[in-house]
């Protein structure tokens, strides 16, 4: 029961930065689509070209998510599936 405020709240953000990464995705018209969300995980098929842009897109929207008195720092991976990602 103490977990759940902070279960919750994580869970909010990454559906915070989620909307951002959509939005931004959508916004600068790549071709690259976010397909998944687990735990605190974006997944997202993204075209060869615009990896590097992707890549950066992600970042700044999951770590500029919610303000917090520590920052929120992200990293990103890249793999042909998620687990090779890892």
């Amino acid at each position: 029961a103490m977990n759940a405020p902070i279960q919750g709240t994580a869970a909010d953000i990454i559906k915070i930065a989620m909307i951002n990464v959509y939005n931004r995705l959508n916004k600068e018209n790549l071709k690259s689509k976010l397909i998944l969300q687990v735990h605190d995980e974006l997944i997202i098929d993204a075209f060869k070209e615009e990896e590097t842009k992707v890549k950066e897109i992600l970042k700044e929207e999951m770590e500029k998510a919610v303000e917090l008195s520590v920052p929120l720092v992200v990293d990103v991976n890249v793999g042909y599936d998620w687990y090779s990602a890892k």
